[in-house]
């Protein structure tokens, strides 16, 4: 399963609702399952600076951090690599709601790029 986001935040705003997954049908875990995270942030280096924190259910995952800034003139690309900028992976149980906030406290209007992949594990079929 995968969600794929992506958009801005002006100056001195947060997103709102504060998750970059909300209103996915996958942001609330349907069962047992490995969450890997990328997000970045495909703008010039001097517009970098945008800040997130992860949780999944209840638990912290990663402390509000700076978003990997990417410039698209100097690396040609303006979207995740799965092999390079998967900075987060957890571990969810059913129910459990997975939030990324995102945070532009710069002075200019700031681009993201997120994706995350869903990978349910164990918990087979009941009998």
């Amino acid at each position: 399963m995968i969600i794929k986001r992506n958009g801005s935040l002006t100056t001195g705003t947060s997103l709102n609702p504060n998750n970059v997954w909300s209103g996915s049908a996958f942001e609330y875990l349907k069962g047992p399952a490995i969450i890997a995270i990328g997000l970045m942030s495909p703008t010039t280096f001097a517009l970098s600076g945008l800040l997130s924190a992860c949780y999944v259910g209840s638990n912290l995952i990663a402390e509000e951090y700076v978003v990997p800034n990417i410039d698209p003139a100097i690396f040609g690309r303006n979207n995740a690599i799965l092999a390079n900028d998967f900075y987060i992976q957890a571990g969810g149980m059913g129910g459990d709601r997975i939030v990324s906030t995102l945070r532009n406290p710069t002075g200019g209007t700031v681009a993201y790029d997120a994706i995350a992949m869903i990978t349910p594990v164990g918990g087979g079929r009941r009998r």
